[in-house]
């Protein structure tokens, strides 16, 4: 799990800068009030190294106000080559969501 940090001389998770997520993002669609949109930020300072090839960035989301994921959806990120990543998306339901 990844935090962000706004104190000086705190380190980045692991102490690396992929690490550390910024800020989250969740609201309405605009277009679609019944679909809802998720943003994460990532470390600025990351520009050019990409997103960690090791790590899985996910979002657990509770449905039913019981603490526990009713949905995941997790993502990871290819070796940074030629400045450039392919990512894969995951999406997990019910007690799979609550499975690392």
């Amino acid at each position: 799990m990844s935090n962000h940090f706004s104190a000086a001389k705190l380190q980045h998770p692991g102490d690396d800068a992929r690490l550390d997520l910024t800020d989250l993002f969740v609201f309405a669609a605009p277009d679609n009030p019944d679909r809802t949109v998720l943003i994460m930020n990532s470390n600025p300072f990351t520009k050019g190294n990409g997103f960690h090839p090791d790590a899985v960035y996910r979002f657990n989301i509770d449905t039913d106000g019981d603490a526990l994921a009713d949905v995941a959806f997790s993502f990871t990120f290819s070796e940074l080559k030629d400045g450039r990543q392919t990512g894969t998306a995951y999406c997990a339901t019910g007690s799979d969501a609550q499975t690392p």
